[in-house]
């Protein structure tokens, strides 16, 4: 008989039924660890995680300290600064004057790349931008992820508001 190997004869509609049942049972599974996304999303940042996360922006202002900074370095920087700004705007007016004060550097920031062709940092990107390195390292600590989720959806938002691509 064509098809028996093994003794067993199982037709088409067989099979598909077969199928058919296997992945409804898929899809009726639920991953067990998926119920402690949300409570992870709300969850506040360790010291560690806080700064492992602004390592990432800390690097990128180092790479433009030393000369050696990108485009996507202050494109990093940038973000940050947004970053700082949405969650400050709820928080103190100090704060929010800390990242508008480090927004202004990075403007400078990139009028000189525009006028010289390189990344590189001037006094008041040197004065400002350690600042909100420092407080977006505390607003990491003190936040949760979902608070950074939605700053950075926040900012994203803006910018198509004003017509920039990101």
């Amino acid at each position: 008989m064509a098809g028996s190997e093994g003794g067993c004869v199982v037709n088409r509609s067989q099979r598909r039924q077969a199928a058919f049942k296997r992945t409804q049972r898929d899809r009726n599974a639920v991953e067990p660890s998926a119920v402690l996304a949300p409570i992870t999303r709300h969850r506040q940042f360790s010291d560690e995680q806080a700064a492992a996360i602004s390592n990432m922006y800390r690097m990128a202002w180092h790479k433009m300290t030393v000369g050696a900074g990108t485009t996507d370095d202050y494109y990093l920087l940038a973000e940050a600064c947004n970053h700082v700004l949405i969650r400050a705007e709820g928080i103190d007016d100090l704060l929010v004057e800390v990242s508008l004060r480090a927004q202004s550097a990075l403007v400078g920031m990139a009028r000189r790349h525009i006028r010289v062709g390189r990344w590189g940092v001037d006094a008041a990107g040197l004065a400002d931008i350690p600042a909100m390195l420092d407080a977006y390292y505390d607003i990491a600590r003190l936040s949760t992820a979902q608070q950074l989720i939605d700053a950075a959806n926040e900012s994203r938002a803006r910018y198509q508001h004003h017509g920039i691509d990101v």
